[in-house]
């Protein structure tokens, strides 16, 4: 899969001029014949950070999900609203079939936060966590960078 690159406009210092595409993925190398410097922030972490969220459901948790979804949604707002929660959906058993019920598998989120610990209390206060919905044994979390992200 390749993706169309901009063209590098003329106005750009010089040594962004000789840039060659790496037949990796499409990353940028530099050239050869153009020094190449990397100016980076800071090392140190951020204050807040993307996690990646995966949280199974409890086994038998299809009616408890379905009976507590909408006050799900209507909860997250707040979440969305602040920037906490970037990205959530459900994760499916299999692929949905016309005219068949989705098969819930868990879910899995994207939040903004400071750290690991701010994350699972988030999660904690939702109401799929108060009716056991979740299954906080197997979650996972994952300090997370989007790299790419195409809206609906």
């Amino acid at each position: 899969m390749s993706f169309p690159l901009r063209q590098i406009p003329r106005q750009l210092p010089r040594q962004f001029h000789k840039v060659n595409l790496s037949p990796n993925l499409g990353f940028l190398k530099a050239s050869s014949r153009v020094p190449f410097s990397r100016t980076m922030a800071s090392t140190s972490a951020p204050e807040k950070q993307e996690w990646l969220v995966i949280l199974p459901d409890q086994e038998g948790a299809m009616e408890r999900r379905l009976s507590v979804r909408p006050k799900h949604f209507e909860n997250l707002k707040a979440g969305v609203d602040a920037g906490f929660w970037k990205m959530g959906g459900a994760i499916l058993n299999d692929v949905p079939k016309e005219g068949e019920g989705l098969k819930f598998a868990g879910s899995a989120l994207v939040a903004y936060g400071s750290s690991k610990e701010e994350v699972i209390e988030m999660l904690k206060k939702d109401v799929y966590a108060e009716n056991d919905v979740w299954d906080f044994n197997k979650i996972q979390i994952w300090p997370f960078k989007t790299g790419l992200w195409k809206g609906t």
